[in-house]
């Protein structure tokens, strides 16, 4: 593995940070519900930055902890904080965040600054310290921001946090079953932080977020990641506001045209024109036989008759599919979805096709879990939610430019 995939694709300078320090060693306490906040003598920390982030030394919107000197931004925590910060609230230095981990992803000895490995480090050289360290995977962020916790933290946390020391036991136990060697293993696998495709966004240009599926993870494992931390991404980032875009654009017109829009449907319909050569929309070119299985299927279309492609394995049909949707988007006659049924064992297939023929098409596998399907129904299927008043919704009837591919297994409702 090249570095942790890349050190974890190149954090921005405002990624959280996980600190050590020894002053915290008898911090950790549990409050149960109901029950009246202690009082805590005020802890001076030497290395407290001034008004600035502990963090990411910037100012502005600081969080100030109740029991020491330490002010860190809402989002420069780990995990982050979501919404307003609670009563008498405490940092990372006073209060183990370890209770927010999804899962422990893997386990090394790794160098550390001399003085602050325990008994059981071992020495390389003089300077040099070795620590035992998880690297842990935090409840509602994705694997791009997977930090390494040395062990003495976890062990200071076990009194207090029982479950914690049985989730580290898990992990080793299926560490110790595995049949992977150690060149095989891969904690993190390049895929899981790439971005495969931007389904949502939310806040100022200052603050952007985007609602990000990341490649080879299901929709259920989408995060909202700040622009900042995928900045290596651009052409996925410019191709979900070309989307949005041409969203919002189609969702005017359809207001405007909404009398005369079946009328108007039927009237082209009736115009068939025959390609003579391969289509430009198209970023290959056709065989001879292929453009006329396309012409085939535009000249049915337009007679409102039912057709198969029955051509021999291996000869396109999957392209000539393509090429017909693709004719109808860019002609204009046809902006409504279109539904493509599939054999789960051909969807990768089909959406590779799609992105090679027709690049500007925007595809969506509708498959995985009940929550996965959930997440694509609410981002993926509709216009945003400032453009829903703009057209009324029929029961049934889905309101989008978006193109689905889909199994046989699942339907859309």
């Amino acid at each position: 593995m090249s570095s942790l995939v890349e050190r974890l694709r190149v954090r921005s300078d405002r990624k959280p940070i996980y600190n050590i320090d020894e002053s915290d060693d008898d911090d950790f306490l549990v409050k149960k519900p109901g029950t009246s906040q202690e009082k805590f003598e005020r802890i001076d920390r030497d290395d407290a930055k001034e008004d600035l982030c502990q963090a990411c030394s910037e100012s502005g919107d600081l969080l100030s902890c109740e029991t020491c000197t330490y002010a860190y931004h809402s989002r420069c925590l780990l995990p982050p904080l979501k919404g307003p910060a609670p009563n008498n609230w405490r940092c990372p230095e006073c209060v183990s965040p370890l209770t927010d981990i999804d899962k422990i992803l893997d386990c090394e000895m790794r160098p550390t600054v001399e003085g602050d490995g325990d008994d059981d480090t071992t020495k390389s050289g003089s300077k040099q310290i070795f620590v035992k360290q998880y690297l842990v995977k935090w409840k509602g962020l994705s694997y791009l921001h997977c930090t390494w916790v040395p062990e003495k933290e976890f062990l200071k946390a076990f009194k207090n946090h029982p479950r914690l020391k049985t989730k580290v036991n898990n992990f080793h136990r299926q560490m110790a079953s595995a049949n992977t060697s150690d060149e095989d293993f891969v904690a993190i696998r390049p895929e899981w932080t790439t971005v495969d495709r931007i389904i949502a966004c939310r806040g100022d240009d200052d603050e952007r977020e985007y609602y990000v599926k990341w490649k080879e993870l299901p929709y259920d494992e989408c995060y909202w990641e700040y622009e900042s931390d995928i900045s290596a991404f651009q052409p996925e980032i410019e191709r979900f506001n070309k989307f949005r875009s041409r969203s919002s654009k189609l969702a005017y017109i359809k207001q405007k045209s909404r009398v005369n829009d079946d009328s108007e449907v039927k009237k082209q319909q009736k115009e068939f024109q025959q390609y003579e050569h391969s289509p430009k929309f198209l970023t290959g070119s056709l065989h001879p036989y292929q453009l006329e299985g396309l012409n085939f299927l535009r000249f049915s279309w337009s007679k409102q008759t039912h057709v198969i492609l029955a051509d021999e394995m291996g000869l396109g049909k999957t392209i000539q599919s393509i090429a017909f949707l693709a004719s109808l988007f860019e002609e204009g006659i046809c902006a409504h979805p279109h539904l493509v049924v599939a054999p789960l064992s051909t969807l990768r297939n089909w959406e590779r096709e799609f992105a090679t023929w027709a690049p500007q098409m925007n595809v969506i596998m509708y498959v995985g879990s009940a929550q996965a399907r959930s997440v694509i129904r609410e981002y993926e299927f509709y216009y945003p939610k400032k453009l829903k008043k703009i057209k009324k919704k029929k029961s049934g009837q889905i309101v989008s430019e978006n193109y689905v591919v889909t199994t046989t297994k699942s339907s859309i409702f």
